[in-house]
């Protein structure tokens, strides 16, 4: 009985309050921080058999600087797991801050009207989610203390597979046409490498991954493969595995791992496609496929070990 309220104290933990989009900004001022509404970059609306471009929508993110000094600063855009915005990525955000990087945290879910899709994983998927970041790396771009041209993408398990998918060439090319701003690199945590599509095997910037080698949820084995093809194809893309780490494995609250009976599981799935747009294997073949259950849990020493090794990669990508 302890078990299960825990989890639903989890559960509730993690999911993102909806509430109606606002106004979205274009421009941002020096002096602007906090809460920022903004237009997404177009859209990827799924039908039943593809992708398929779509009108801007407005979501959130959260701006904070490092306390004191000024100037420009690189600029670190962190993407929510399939729970939303939590302790994960607004941790993240404030160690990331006091290494001296701006941070924006993404929402993705508020101005859609969603709270979480850990349990129903085809309410939207990550790829969907790829307009998101360019979107907010846009706005971003005209803020005269954030320095565009070093802007890293950092997401966590469903952000994690934004990530993925934003690192391609297809996705700069789409969402980042000349003239508009980047990403300098990509560091996905816990990302599902089990969807295999052309367009992934072009990176347009250094891709680092983290994950660990006990995940349940979104297995090592298929990310440490695609890092493995894509560094024999000349990409710079590495993975760094953490030995006994489960799912979330950086997450500062849990003390021990915690199993959520409710959540969908693709661990055992293999999705191949033959374009990121699609087409793609119908709802009913998706959740066919899926099971319920996966494992997240605190590691102490991976997460030391990820945070000494997220600061080294940043230093180095963004010198």
């Amino acid at each position: 009985m302890i078990a299960r309220v825990a989890v639903g104290a989890l559960l509730l933990a993690l999911a993102a309050c909806a509430s109606p989009p606002r106004e979205p900004m274009r421009t941002l001022s020096a002096a602007q921080s906090g809460e920022i509404w903004f237009a997404t970059a177009g859209s990827l609306v799924r039908t039943d058999t593809r992708l398929v471009p779509g009108d801007p929508v407005v979501i959130s993110g959260e701006l904070q600087f490092p306390a004191g000094g000024g100037g420009s600063l690189p600029v670190v855009v962190l993407a929510h797991g399939c729970g939303g915005s939590n302790i994960i990525d607004t941790t993240w955000a404030s160690v990331l801050r006091e290494w001296g990087y701006a941070t924006f945290v993404l929402d993705s879910f508020a101005g859609r009207g969603l709270r979480e899709v850990c349990t129903n994983a085809v309410a939207l998927n990550g790829t969907q989610r790829v307009p998101d970041a360019y979107g907010a790396l846009r706005v971003l771009a005209t803020h005269p203390r954030v320095d565009a041209q070093r802007a890293v993408l950092m997401g966590f398990s469903h952000g994690g597979i934004l990530t993925v998918a934003a690192a391609t060439v297809w996705a700069k090319d789409t969402f980042a046409p000349a003239g508009q701003p980047a990403f300098r690199a990509f560091l996905p945590f816990y990302p599902y490498c089990n969807s295999a599509y052309p367009e992934r095997d072009r990176v347009s910037a250094p891709v680092r991954i983290h994950t660990g080698e006990a995940d349940d949820w979104t297995p090592a084995r298929p990310c440490a493969e695609l890092a493995a093809s894509l560094r024999a194809s000349g990409h710079d893309v590495t993975i760094t595995l953490y030995p006994g780490a489960h799912h979330g494995f950086d997450n500062p609250r849990l003390l021990f791992p915690v199993y959520l009976p409710n959540v969908d599981n693709a661990a055992r799935c293999t999705f191949r496609v033959a374009s990121i747009l699609g087409p793609i294997p119908p709802v009913e073949e998706i959740r066919a496929c899926l099971v319920k259950g996966a494992t997240i849990g605190k590691s102490a020493t991976a997460l030391e070990q990820a945070r000494r090794n997220v600061r080294e990669e940043l230093a180095a990508l963004l010198r």
